[in-house]
């Protein structure tokens, strides 16, 4: 009798063991051959998968092609951008983007990822409709774009010069103007293409509130050509201009 037993068991164990087989997740693409157009998931698409790009794999209506081709239109996710560190600016997944385009290569890692929106890009990039622009908690907000800039400071504190720009958020802050001159702005707030586009060694930059208002203040500004304020220095013909510490290689 036991025999007849471990023999029933054994001969259930190919059903038992078909009932365990782990399944594929529902929320992913399933291509026969993978494509060469980027895709991802999109619950936005709709069942019957008419919406451009859906039902990209024939299977899912929600697998989407995106940024490419004759999908050009369909933004690819923001979320596709790996920073190290998370920005304090918003930022997209812009498939036009090349080398020493503005706001390209926002992570440092992948070209395609761009920031948008906020100054020092406000007036060149502009950000894509919300859903598909990624805008961290820790940002500035203002009813109406200001002419003075400004960046994120973490180091903020309640009553201190410029701090709280916003109206809303501490670490908002003023910068390199009026009555925040003392305030110095980062160099980041330069729009200059991506590092390894920029003039080779040993030129720097900085933000130069004092640029084009003297004769002494010309020389170097203009270094990303948009902004005045953006500065060359400490290198070649820039040599004389002296390197603050908050410049930027």
């Amino acid at each position: 009798m036991a025999a007849v037993r471990s023999l029933m068991f054994v001969l259930a164990l190919p059903a038992a063991a078909a009932l365990v087989q782990p399944r594929r997740l529902s929320d992913a693409c399933n291509f026969t051959n993978a494509p060469t157009i980027p895709y991802f998931w999109d619950p936005s698409c709709p069942q019957d998968g008419t919406s451009l790009g859906c039902l990209a794999d024939g299977i899912n209506p929600q697998c989407r092609f995106c940024g490419e081709g004759a999908y050009s239109e369909v933004f690819c996710p923001a979320s596709w951008c790996e920073f190290d560190n998370p920005p304090h600016i918003p930022y997209y997944w812009d498939s036009r983007c090349s080398i020493g385009s503005i706001g390209c290569l926002a992570d440092g890692k992948q070209v395609q990822c761009r920031f948008c929106g906020e100054y020092p890009y406000n007036g060149t990039v502009h950000c894509p409709d919300q859903a598909h622009t990624i805008t961290p908690q820790d940002s500035c907000e203002f009813d109406n774009e200001p002419k003075t800039p400004y960046f994120w400071d973490a180091t903020c504190e309640d009553g201190v010069v410029g701090c709280k720009a916003d109206g809303k958020h501490i670490g908002c802050r003023f910068c390199g103007a009026g009555s925040y001159a003392e305030v110095n702005c980062p160099a980041t707030l330069c729009t200059l293409e991506p590092k390894f586009a920029l003039p080779s060694h040993p030129y720097k930059h900085y933000w130069e509130p004092q640029c084009w208002n003297t004769s002494s203040h010309i020389l170097g500004c203009l270094a990303d050509g948009i902004h005045p304020q953006c500065r060359y220095c400490g290198g070649g013909e820039y040599e004389n201009i002296t390197c603050p510490a908050w410049s930027s290689a």
